[in-house]
């Protein structure tokens, strides 16, 4: 089995803690204020956390930041589009699982606008649903890519060399789960009554979506096809199915929210074809890992 050299371990160290330094820094600040800004500001902080190692320990690998748009125009458009279908095919699962729940007039969106009508429900409705699908992800994509860059550009190819592709896609989707925990643990997606149920399904939903985000990284080489799967989800996570459909009494461990386990089960349908299609590559199948092949693409720019 392949170990980590003393350059590779120090670089992982360093950015073990930088990350820590400022996870635990916003965390307090948010801690104290609740304002959601600090967290769009705690996003960025993975990538900068690679340019000081990169810079530190002089390393001059491929960040993956070329968009390669020419070869990749239907993965960002998959990037795009598909996470708010996927995470409303979700909701309407959850909602017929629990009819009574789905209660549209008695929603905090009807109710912040004074809607009292469906019609009316519904003409307002239409334009915040296109809003958050359109548009809310190219104005999430920097701190997406805050993100990306770090986990699927950085620290996933790194992984790779050693762990083989599929432990590393685990590791790396498992990191990236532990370090939202203590924002979730403040209540963040999942609330306060039961904070580590709500560690688990973070855990869980970085697992899914890690899964389908080495897909895309491995198959457009490029960090912004994941970074605008990542903006896409969070776009469309600023106008929840509990907010628009129902009137407050869900389970947001279960859904309808794409974070629930039932709100989400589209995103895991997802997970296992593109599972699938990872481990159809020749380099996982042969059990080769990339650091046995210098000229391999997904290492290159």
């Amino acid at each position: 089995m392949t170990q980590f050299t003393a350059y590779q371990k120090k670089q992982l160290a360093l950015f073990a803690l930088l990350t820590l330094a400022f996870l635990s820094l916003f965390t307090v600040l948010y801690a104290r204020s609740r304002d959601t800004t600090l967290l769009s500001l705690l996003m960025l902080t993975p990538a900068l956390s690679v340019l000081i190692v990169n810079r530190l320990t002089h390393e001059r690998r491929s960040l993956f930041l070329r968009p390669k748009f020419k070869r990749n125009l239907s993965r960002y458009a998959l990037s795009w589009l598909l996470p708010p279908l996927l995470a409303i095919a979700g909701a309407g699962i959850y909602f017929l699982l629990f009819p009574a729940q789905f209660q549209p007039l008695a929603s905090r969106f009807a109710a912040n606008n004074s809607i009292t009508e469906l019609n009316a429900y519904w003409t307002q409705l239409i334009p915040v649903i296109l809003l958050a699908v359109l548009i809310n992800p190219f104005g999430g994509l920097i701190p997406a890519l805050g993100e990306e860059l770090a986990w699927r550009g950085w620290l996933l190819p790194r992984l790779r060399d050693v762990l083989g592709t599929r432990k590393s896609i685990i590791a790396t989707a498992l990191i990236w789960g532990l370090w939202h925990a203590p924002i979730i643990l403040l209540g963040y997606n999942y609330g306060t009554d039961y904070p580590l149920l709500g560690v688990l399904m973070q855990l869980w939903l970085c697992l899914i979506q890690g899964i389908i985000l080495a897909w895309l990284q491995f198959k457009s080489e490029s960090v912004w096809t994941c970074a605008l799967w990542h903006a896409s989800l969070n776009g469309i996570d600023r106008y929840t199915a509990s907010a628009l459909l129902s009137a407050g009494s869900v389970m947001p461990l279960i859904g309808p929210d794409l974070t629930g386990l039932i709100g989400g089960l589209g995103f895991v349908l997802a997970a296992v074809l593109c599972w699938r299609g990872i481990c159809r590559m020749p380099e996982c199948s042969a059990n080769i890992k990339p650091a046995d092949l210098p000229d391999c693409d997904l290492l290159t720019e």
